[in-house]
């Protein structure tokens, strides 16, 4: 089977799909940085009311006019990402025309064009359903529900003077803050709505590299699949990644059962199929007679090594894998301390506002050491919150 190294171990542009990802996601952000504000504007009014100046009904005038508000933003970055999602998915099918392999074998059996009405019909198909998806989701946020809960108790800590109320609303804070706007679903489980629709858009980009791909092997007549492969990988999929497999092996694979791929190497089952609970894997159309490896033997024992041998933090040993999850918690963290500190800023409770940019200031120390030591990229863009400020703390 022939080989050969190549630059990028993905067959999508990861940078130019990620820009276009954050541009939607930006549009939620100011979103939800502005809930946070309208909700701990009226934690810190409620706080400077007294009993007989405080008017129930004002307070929920007020709070219903807020929600419109919200809610009519929300929509508006709906109907704004709409359009971008079909650029999206459009980015990620010609992404996959572009794969060395189906470029090659374009060039000896042109792909007939109802083959590509039928692939550009999945992406706007996709588009379609993520946007009524994402639609749906921000139709279910709970910022009505969340924000009555908080004024009541707002209220009624006011009322009877009973303990401090900064300390009292100082919970009512941090959960603000921690979750933001969140979907509610049928079970009761709920989910912060930015983390719900970014996975949802993902979640469709990965079905139309996918579906797009077994289309075009049908259509070309390729008779296998080559995982995508990247370095870090997690520990479950490591073995099979830039491995080739004939298509009934790899329907084994999704089933978690034993397989083999065309080299005759045996691996055990796995539960967690490619492309799925947060894969980033892909599994491209192959021609076991003319298609080219993307990734040698020597890369990704390379890869496995390098994964394993890893790195030592604070005297723990980590897997470059688990080191790189790392780092993404302390991302996700730091940013619920900054939307925490913001609502704090909100409701003028300077003191917690303190202790969460001393959090800040501890995660990040701790983030750009895990990143030296891992020999990772630090991403602090990842980090940013609209609407916080720092401050100096001690």
């Amino acid at each position: 089977m022939a080989q050969r190294r190549t630059r990028s171990p993905t067959w999508i542009d990861q940078r130019t799909q990620e820009e276009i990802l954050e541009d939607m996601m930006e549009r939620f952000d100011e979103v939800n940085a502005l809930y946070i504000a309208k909700v701990a504007a009226q934690i810190q009014t409620i706080g400077e009311l007294n009993a007989a100046s405080m008017h129930r009904i004002e307070v929920m005038a007020r709070m219903n006019a807020d929600i419109a508000e919200i809610n009519s933003r929300l929509a508006d970055a709906v109907q704004i990402n709409r359009r971008d999602l079909l650029r999206l998915y459009d980015r990620a099918l010609n992404d996959m025309y572009r794969s060395p392999n189906f470029e090659r074998a374009m060039r000896e059996t042109p792909l007939p064009d109802i083959e590509k009405r039928r692939l550009n019909n999945l992406a706007q198909m996709i588009a379609r359903q993520t946007a009524g998806t994402m639609q749906n989701l921000s139709n279910t946020t709970a910022v009505s529900e969340t924000y009555r809960q908080i004024v009541d108790k707002a209220i009624l800590t006011n009322v009877t003077g009973m303990g401090s109320y900064k300390e009292a609303m100082r919970d009512s804070i941090r959960d603000l803050g921690r979750n933001g706007m969140q979907v509610q679903y049928a079970s009761g489980h709920r989910r912060r709505l930015d983390t719900a629709i970014r996975q949802n858009i993902i979640d469709g980009s990965n079905q139309i590299a996918q579906h797009g791909s077994d289309m075009m092997g049908e259509a070309l007549g390729f008779d296998g699949y080559e995982l995508s492969a990247h370095a870090a990988s997690a520990p479950d999929h490591e073995p099979v990644q830039g491995r080739v497999f004939l298509k009934d092996q790899f329907e084994l694979m999704q089933a978690g059962l034993p397989f083999t791929d065309i080299d005759g190497r045996w691996y055990e089952g796995f539960r967690r199929p490619i492309g799925e609970w947060n894969c980033m894997h892909f599994a491209m159309s192959f021609d076991t007679q003319r298609s080219v490896r993307r990734y040698t033997d020597a890369q990704l024992r390379d890869w496995a090594q390098r994964n394993r041998a890893g790195c030592n933090i604070d005297g723990k040993q980590y897997t470059l894998y688990q080191a790189r999850q790392l780092m993404r918690r302390i991302e996700t963290e730091v940013r619920r301390q900054k939307d925490t500190a913001t609502a704090a800023r909100g409701a003028g409770d300077r003191e917690l506002q303190e202790r969460c940019q001393r959090r800040i200031n501890a995660l990040m120390g701790r983030y750009y050491k895990v990143a030296k030591t891992s020999g990772f990229r630090p991403r602090p863009d990842r980090t940013t919150v609209q609407g916080f400020k720092a401050v100096k703390v001690s």
